[in-house]
């Protein structure tokens, strides 16, 4: 299998002085945050709201923790004490609140460990995200595993030689969900039925525009997906990347640019040229069988336990409330499902983690230890950023104001099955792509009684499911303060409705504009 290279990791252990030395400053305020942000990013590290703490994103292609890793978080974790932990929309792990000694320290110990955080923040390659449950889901067309793990490596090595504008995203998905946003991303691999892979570029979302990929060709083996990562990266996104407007910068503007035509044949040229130069094609290595068994239907009774492809094993659905887990529930899931054999946490980009590869006695104890901190309704299981208690981008408190919202609804005593998966971002990040969600909320501000107030902009009717991919525009700004109330109002409608919010909103988007209006 493609790996990462000696030289490689030479190459981010040389770089380690700059990240220690920017820390150093920017600990002792001699850095400001904004000046710090530009070097420690390329160590997957950003300084927090305050300028007294930092945050550290652990890179895990696909979001796959195996059980080494796993244990190896459970005693990092217990031996910094860190406090706060979050299952990013990067399908990565991120470590917050560290001061110096601790960010420093966890860097050279997950570098140590084969977790890489170099890249994972700044103008570089980021994470790159997959379908959750590839290789396990009923109903795949094949197993991706092999490929991701290939194109994971290989874009590792990529990390220290190029210059990009911008940060650059690459996505597979399975061809049934859009879980890995391939259609939408930098460049973005779907897979097909015949064991090849479709590939798009130039997708992406943010306030300067937001668009889905650009189908650029069909059919591709995945041996050849690295010359389309290299290819692009460095003769279309560096060639005619805008160095000059970060703005701009991204890929998708390229496009604008170019025009879809022009910008599809130059594609397809940087992955020839990539080829004839000698760029290598990705060597893959089939997953091992997992010898495990023990299939027991009853398991199913529970609706967070699935059954696998594979014969007599489960996966456990976990969703901490807006990607943030107790840290004493996370501890005991890696100490248990680390001792399990074969058993992987899978990290998705709605920020759910799932437990795969287990027997259904297993199943049962995960699902049990799990149980007191995870999503019991559509709602419980929507997106939040961090938000700007934490983010120095942020506007809004995000994350906040999803958890005030779940103890508000449960605290109603109402049904609120019918409320959707809601998707909140803070800033015009778009980190949870609101504007493709059944109902989005994007943080801003507005005047109430004359002084300003946190608000969010909302949105509804989005989708990212594959095929039926639909961008929205906002609708109404509502303060902050009246959310609680607006989500009764809509949960009152839908009970008596008696439809969820995803079918009922399509035939009912007068009244729902109404209801808006009564909280804007």
């Amino acid at each position: 299998m493609t790996q990462i290279t000696e030289a490689t990791k030479e190459k981010i252990r040389e770089q380690f002085p700059v990240f220690q030395e920017a820390a150093r400053a920017f600990y002792a305020k001699e850095l400001p945050p904004a000046k710090y942000k530009g070097t420690s990013g390329k160590f997957g590290s950003y300084g927090e709201r305050g300028a007294n703490s930092s945050m550290l994103r652990l890179r895990f292609p696909a979001g796959a923790i195996d059980t080494a890793h796993m244990q190896f978080l459970a005693r990092v974790i217990r031996q910094y004490n860190v406090k706060l932990v979050h299952f990013t929309t990067g399908e990565a792990l991120q470590l917050h609140h560290l001061d110096e000694k601790t960010v420093l320290a966890l860097y050279r110990e997950c570098f140590d460990a084969g977790v890489y955080c170099y890249g994972a923040g700044g103008d570089n390659p980021r994470n790159m995200t997959a379908s959750p449950l590839h290789g396990v889901e009923k109903g795949e067309f094949f197993d991706m595993t092999p490929a991701i793990k290939a194109a994971a490596n290989f874009l590792t090595n990529l990390i220290p030689d190029l210059k990009l504008p911008r940060k650059y995203k690459v996505s597979f998905s399975n061809g049934i969900d859009n879980e890995g946003h391939a259609t939408f991303k930098d460049l973005g691999f779907v897979a097909r039925p015949d064991g090849t892979y479709d590939v798009y570029a130039g997708g992406g979302f943010g306030v300067n525009g937001s668009r889905f990929g650009l189908k650029i060709k069909e059919q591709v083996p995945a041996e050849a997906l690295s010359w389309y990562i290299a290819g692009y990266a460095r003769d279309v996104y560096m060639k005619y990347g805008d160095y000059q407007h970060r703005g701009t910068a991204r890929s998708r503007f390229i496009r604008d640019k170019l025009g879809d035509e022009k910008f599809r044949q130059e594609v397809l040229d940087a992955a020839e040229r990539a080829k004839a130069e000698g760029v290598p094609a990705l060597e893959l290595e089939p997953e091992p069988v997992l010898q495990k068994s023990g299939k027991d239907d009853t398991v199913l009774e529970n609706p967070r336990i699935h059954a696998q492809k594979q014969d007599g094993l489960y996966y456990v659905e976990y969703k901490a409330a807006g990607g943030v887990p107790d840290t004493a529930v996370f501890l005991k899931l890696l100490e248990t499902a680390g001792a399990l054999e074969g058993a992987e946490l899978r990290l998705n980009a709605d920020e759910t983690c799932y437990i795969i590869n287990l027997t259904a006695d297993e199943a049962r104890t995960i699902a049990a230890l799990t149980d007191s901190d995870t999503a019991k309704t559509p709602f419980e299981h929507s997106i939040s950023c961090i938000g700007a208690t934490v983010c120095q981008q942020g506007l809004c408190d995000s994350h906040g104001t999803l958890v005030r919202l779940i103890k508000v609804l449960r605290d109603s005593g109402e049904d609120t099955r019918y409320l959707p998966k809601c998707h909140f971002s803070g800033c015009p990040s778009t980190c949870t792509v609101q504007n493709l969600a059944p109902l989005g909320f994007r943080g801003a501000f507005t005047l109430v009684n004359g002084e300003r107030a946190s608000a969010f902009q909302v949105y509804a009717g989005g989708s990212y499911a594959y095929g039926k991919e639909k961008i929205t525009e906002p609708l109404a700004l509502i303060p902050t303060a009246r959310l609680p109330k607006f989500f009764l109002a809509l949960n009152e409608a839908l009970l008596k409705a008696k439809e969820p919010f995803t079918t009922w909103y399509p035939d009912h988007k007068e009244a729902f504009l109404e209801l808006l209006k009564k909280f804007a």
